[in-house]
């Protein structure tokens, strides 16, 4: 039965499951299978070190090593739990914001996606190198939009700011054109106006 067994195992890592190493190495990192490199380093290698240390503690310290050794395994694997889920829905707030962008085009989001990235990038010490990477991404598409924006602003107001076509203006009945709307100007102010015949007879009148 003990042959069985060791069989399945070494089975298990030399084939009979493709993925058997990676999977063991995964274990050990702490990352997760769907996600094998994970956004931030794994405990699990320091964790099983210090269970390591427990066993050996538990005969010298009648126990009480092994709790302090066991005590800070076990928050270590916590910590990097909590850190990994809010890594992770920070992540996603990135990815909705990038998408509510190309849907909106609003430049909130561009603020949002710049400010959370920078953010995450200079506080939060555990992330791996291609989470940093990929925030590093985010942060420049941010800053790249928001140029191309202010860009294009700058176009618009330019185009507002430049003179129009001018204007034709069209002459006035009075501007000695053709037409029946211009002579009956004409005969207007001819009646209007005191002709040089009636003067004279009022001279002579006098």
């Amino acid at each position: 039965m003990a042959r069985d067994m060791g069989a399945r195992v070494r089975d298990w890592f030399n084939g009979g499951d493709p993925q058997g190493r990676r999977k063991v190495a995964a274990w050990a990192r702490g990352y997760d299978d769907r996600r094998p490199e994970g956004y931030t380093f794994g405990m699990m290698g320091p964790a099983l070190g210090l269970s390591l240390l427990a066993a050996v503690l538990y005969p010298l310290t009648k126990g009480y090593g092994s709790v302090v050794a066991l005590a800070l395994a076990a928050f270590l694997l916590l910590g990097r739990q909590m850190i990994e889920r809010q890594v992770a829905a920070d992540v996603s707030d990135l990815v909705e914001a990038e998408r509510q962008y190309g849907r909106t085009r609003n430049p909130e989001y561009l603020d949002f996606a710049e400010l959370r990235a920078a953010g995450m990038l200079e506080d939060n010490k555990m992330l791996t190198a291609p989470t940093r990477q990929w925030l590093g991404e985010k942060v420049e598409w941010a800053r790249r939009e928001k140029a191309r924006t202010e860009e294009r602003a700058a176009a618009g107001a330019t185009q507002a700011a430049r003179p129009g076509a001018g204007s034709k203006t069209e002459p006035g009945p009075l501007a000695g054109g053709s037409g029946q709307a211009g002579q009956d100007a004409l005969t207007e102010q001819d009646a209007q106006a005191p002709g040089d015949g009636a003067h004279d007879t009022a001279e002579e009148a006098l």
